[in-house]
């Protein structure tokens, strides 16, 4: 049980980190040792955080339209009651 917690130094689990930092973000296709990559993949989440921004604002919208339809009908069922059509 010993042998599997083996202390590592400061150097070696940096290390670690690193090559584990470099090999996720190379499965999502991004080279950490590249700028212009790195930029593109920060740009890539800001374009992800502004359709979601959109798209529930466009839900609430919906949601609102709804709302003002189903009012109009029942006002106008109303209206059709009380004025006897």
């Amino acid at each position: 049980m010993q042998d599997l917690h083996r202390h590592c130094t400061d150097d070696t689990c940096q290390e670690a980190a690193d090559r584990a930092v470099k090999k996720v973000f190379a499965i999502l296709g991004v080279d950490v040792d590249k700028p212009e990559s790195v930029e593109e993949f920060r740009e890539d989440l800001r374009f992800g955080k502004r359709m979601r921004k959109a798209a529930d604002h466009g839900f609430l919208a919906l949601m609102g339209v709804l709302a003002a339809a189903t009012m109009a009908a029942v006002w106008a069922g109303i209206v059709s009651k009380v004025g006897g059509h």
